[in-house]
């Protein structure tokens, strides 16, 4: 999807699908778009806000691909926990929440895994691993 220039904007568990041999699907690509040159910055604010990227809070602008992966993160965390890391009534204090608190793992995440999350789950996008990295992880 991002080596064709496509950001999903809104990638969370209902939209990750199987198909019948286990392979995975992404679904509802209603909000997502195609970058026109490699380093765009987008604007709109769209997606799921449990699943949101930080940097779509602020509305100052984002490059494409890290917000998707900051969303996968939540997906693999809400896989692991059975609950999303960063909960709030609005966008104002779910960026304070995700900027004030640190990620809690609880057992039995191992090392690796604790490992991978922080990686994804870093609030700032040029430090987040990329979807080809956090694979490689």
């Amino acid at each position: 999807m991002h080596q064709e220039s496509v950001v999903h904007r809104d990638i969370k568990l209902d939209n990750i699908l199987l198909d019948g041999h286990g392979a995975i699907k992404i679904g509802d690509f209603g909000v997502s778009t195609r970058l026109a040159k490699p380093n765009e910055i987008l604007f709109e604010q769209c997606g799921t806000p449990a699943y949101i990227a930080p940097e779509i809070c602020f509305e100052m602008g984002y490059k494409g691909s890290p917000v998707d992966v900051w969303s996968a993160g939540i997906c693999l965390y809400a896989m692991l926990y059975g609950n999303v890391p960063f909960k709030a009534s609005n966008l104002s204090d779910l960026s304070r929440e995700m900027y004030e608190n640190e990620l809690e793992f609880k057992e039995p995440a191992s090392e690796s895994v604790r490992d991978l999350l922080t990686k994804i789950l870093t609030i700032d996008p040029k430090k987040r691993l990329t979807a080809f990295q956090a694979l490689q992880h």
